[in-house]
Order: C-alpha cells, then structure tokens, then sequence
C-alpha cells in the first residue's frame, strides 16, 4: 500500500509539473491517505480559485472527482495515538502541523498493517525529508 499526502494529492485534479507522474502513481497502487487530506484538498483547491488559478467550475469539479476517489481509498482516521505521535514528530522535525499529522498516519499505517508501506508519496520537501529520517521509503517518481 502506498500512502499520499496532500500535496501530491492536489496535483491529482489540477495541472502542475508533476501532475502526470502523480495520477500514474495513485493510479498503480492501492492509495491510502490520512483523513486530513480531505479538507487539506478542499482547501487547497478552494485557494486556487480564490487566486483565480483555477475556475469555479473546475474547483467544483475537482472536489466532486476528489470525493469519489476518497471513497476507494483508505483512509487512516486521525485519533489520540495519531495526534501523540504528531506531537512527538513536531519536536523531531520542521513540519507544520498538518504535515506531523499526514506523517504519523503513514507511520501509524506501517505500524497497524505490521508491513513496510511501499512509498510515500509528497511534493513537501519538509516532509519527504522528515518521512525518510523516520526510515518511511519515498516514491522515487515523488521527486
């Protein structure tokens, strides 16, 4: 299983240099995302439109195809043990706190799945660099 931040996310429904790379990956594996995503994404799309980098119509559309994904995917709940272990990976990183709770989804992930996650898939360079000193594997195509 492979898990996806936000950031890789939104690259998903709009057009960014990456976007092919990452619709191929999300494509490819069973995906799994942490339950902030989903308004991380929202939000994120909703902040293009206010900038006017990205239509209404396509914003509306964006957040309906992103809804239908989240559907098939799994996606980690965040609870008191994400929440501690983001707390823990604050003080250990420079992440933001959005990005420490996505983070301590992914580990919480290879912990209760007990195998190795595949990839984690983020354009966040604070956090690929936090995910691979907490020994998580990155997407190769993710950079």
């Amino acid at each position: 299983m492979h898990f996806a931040d936000a950031s890789a996310i939104v690259a998903r429904y709009v057009q960014e240099p990456r976007s092919a790379i990452v619709r191929s990956w999300l494509a490819d594996a069973p995906v799994a995302v942490s339950r902030l995503s989903e308004v991380e994404v929202a939000s994120a799309l909703a902040r293009l439109c206010r900038e006017n980098r990205l239509s209404r119509r396509s914003r509306d559309r964006a957040i309906a195809t992103f809804a239908a994904d989240l559907a098939s995917w799994y996606v980690v709940e965040i609870t008191a043990a994400i929440t501690s272990s983001a707390r823990r990976l604050l003080v250990r990183h420079a992440l933001r706190s959005g990005d420490a709770i996505q983070l301590a989804s992914a580990l919480w992930l290879q912990q209760a799945t007990d195998s190795p996650i595949e990839g984690v898939l983020a354009l966040d360079d604070r956090l690929i660099t936090a995910a691979q000193a907490e020994r998580l594997p990155i997407t190769s195509s993710a950079r």
